[in-house]
């Protein structure tokens, strides 16, 4: 199956979602890797599910851990991608030693000019932008504008307020480099809910 967009999972916490979303075509899947979250993904679990899937590249997602952990870390697991979920200074990031996903955040506040300046001074040591918001429930006009901004001159996924009545408008107007989605708890061992993502997966499907 292609899909006619990028698409990054992040929360992949269990074996269900992993295979799914490779199955599907998803290009990246994220596991939270950050020390002092207790929803963490523990070692033998990544270790497990990684060794179930292929044909898709594996992010970890960090806060606060230092650049030499996080290199460790990718070596131990075999990470393609490193997606930081909060600002590093750029020095740190170019001791990084796989491509940044830098996790960026609007609201209703957020200046344009800012932002993008911000943008401009991480382009070179980031492979992508992740947008995700608190306040945009909706990716609709009161934020599309903005959006098609930034993603014409960065490579911007969408990471919020993204559903199968919007998804191909928001492709068609914005034109990011991809999108975002989360993965979720498994309703037991096994026996997963995947209507949410099925119902965009098959809005992006390639014909």
């Amino acid at each position: 199956m292609g899909l006619r967009t990028s698409v990054i999972v992040n929360g992949i916490n269990n074996l269900s979602d992993a295979r799914y979303c490779a199955g599907m075509g998803v290009d990246i899947i994220g596991f939270n890797l950050k020390l002092d979250d207790p929803e963490r993904v523990k070692p033998e679990t990544l270790k497990e599910i990684i060794g179930w899937v292929s044909g898709v590249q594996i992010a970890g997602e960090f806060t606060r851990a230092k650049p030499e952990i996080i290199n460790d870390m990718s070596e131990e697991f075999g990470l393609n991608y490193i997606q930081l979920d909060t600002p590093y200074l750029i020095d740190e990031i170019e001791e990084i030693s796989r491509p940044v996903i830098q996790k960026i955040f609007i609201n209703k506040d957020t200046v344009e000019s800012e932002l993008l300046e911000m943008m401009e001074l991480y382009s070179p040591v980031v492979h992508a932008f992740i947008v995700y918001s608190d306040d945009f429930q909706k990716v609709d006009d009161t934020n599309m504008k903005f959006l098609k901004s930034i993603a014409k001159e960065y490579n911007v996924y969408i990471g919020f307020g993204i559903d199968k009545e919007n998804i191909t408008h928001t492709l068609n107007k914005i034109k990011p480099t991809g999108i975002g989605l989360h993965g979720g708890h498994e309703i037991k061992p096994g026996l997963k809910d995947f209507d949410e993502l099925q119902e965009i997966f098959e809005e992006i499907e390639e014909a």
